[in-house]
């Protein structure tokens, strides 16, 4: 977390130095970063509100918008971690030993397990910073993944949504203001009411979990299980699966036909690759802070065209790589390219994005 002096530097930076009239405007200003990072030297919560959740820069609506989420979950945390937090509130009459779907002992042995599978995840997720050990941290992302998951039945608890909640989750308790630090010394502008409502420490887990909802609107698509049929020959085809294949046929085809032709040629499934590079937005592929840079520009136009052409980007850019050494791919692009190294990603024929990693020239 910041102090209040801190974070009243830096909203004046993202506020005052990035006047911005629309998020169009914003997101130009992240890529060019021709007068500094709203980002990296504002506030990255606050503009992944802005994009993802807010989806304007009209701070006059960001309270009202701020009470609904927090207030929404709020309430779907009482609902939903009634009976974990709180079994002796269990009817006395339900029998505990019941195997009747409709008991509430069963449906919250139900939720135990799916809350354990969550654990078991979460436990592992980038313990080498200090961060996601501490057990709140667990905690929270613990409750957020079992919330989430409540919500989405259909598509339940995947391996890797974690890492998706990982980085909001730092994201948002780096922007928070420790309460000790507020004085009306250090927070005396105008924007002082909604510069604490805005990085409340209290609503950390809050604001995670409406960005991790936001973000899934759009990852969701490639954690989906269930089976679709292939015109092509009727056998059932994995989501994942068609839309690997996709990428590396129709959009890799038609910008590096040599590459896509060569990889098909020594046998390299597709989705063996690019199932972790799109369920995990290449959260494994950079180092942290790196992968923070990139998904400040993905979520600047967050959709699944976005995260498919950047995964052709990321090919062309190893193709040499590739075509050398080619169980390279399965590795890391960390791995690949070390990262005092300037990536270009190309998205479009005519837009690319940059970032500029540690050290580069």
């Amino acid at each position: 977390m910041r102090t209040a002096e801190e974070s009243r530097q830096r909203w004046d930076t993202l506020f005052d130095q990035h006047q911005c009239a629309s998020l169009e405007e914003l997101g130009q200003k992240l890529k060019s970063k021709l007068h500094g990072d709203p980002c990296e030297d504002g506030l990255r919560s606050i503009c992944w509100k802005a994009f993802l959740v807010h989806k304007n820069v009209d701070r006059e609506s960001w309270p009202t918008q701020l009470s609904d989420t927090r207030g929404a979950y709020t309430a779907l945390k009482d609902h939903f971690l009634k009976y974990i937090d709180h079994p002796d509130d269990l009817p006395s009459a339900a029998d505990p030993l019941a195997e009747d779907d409709n008991s509430p002992w069963q449906s919250l042995r139900q939720d135990e397990a799916i809350r354990t599978e969550i654990y078991q995840d979460v436990e592992r997720c980038l313990q080498e910073n200090y961060f996601f050990r501490e057990p709140t941290t667990k905690r929270r992302m613990l409750d957020i993944l079992f919330i989430f998951v409540k919500l989405n039945p259909d598509l339940g608890y995947r391996q890797g949504m974690h890492e998706l909640l990982a980085p909001v989750l730092w994201a948002v308790w780096q922007d928070a203001i420790e309460k000790d630090s507020v004085s009306e010394d250090n927070l005396p502008s105008e924007d002082r009411e909604l510069l604490l409502q805005a990085l409340d420490s209290d609503y950390i887990e809050h604001d995670a979990f409406a960005i991790f909802c936001a973000i899934m609107q759009t990852a969701k698509l490639f954690y989906e299980h269930d089976e679709m049929k292939s015109n092509s020959d009727q056998q059932n085809v994995s989501s994942i699966i068609a839309r690997s294949q996709r990428i590396h046929q129709i959009l890799l085809g038609s910008i590096d036909p040599e590459l896509m032709s060569h990889l098909q040629t020594i046998g390299i499934l597709p989705q063996i690759y690019l199932t972790r590079w799109l369920r995990l937005f290449f959260g494994r592929e950079f180092p942290f802070e790196n992968t923070l840079s990139m998904w400040d520009l993905m979520f600047t136009d967050l959709r699944p065209e976005l995260v498919e052409l950047v995964c052709v980007s990321m090919l062309i850019r190893i193709r040499w790589q590739c075509k050398m050494h080619p169980l390279s791919i399965l590795c890391t692009i960390e791995s690949n390219n070390p990262p005092s190294i300037v990536m270009r990603l190309f998205v479009g024929p005519r837009f690319a994005v940059e970032i500029p990693f540690p050290g580069a020239s």
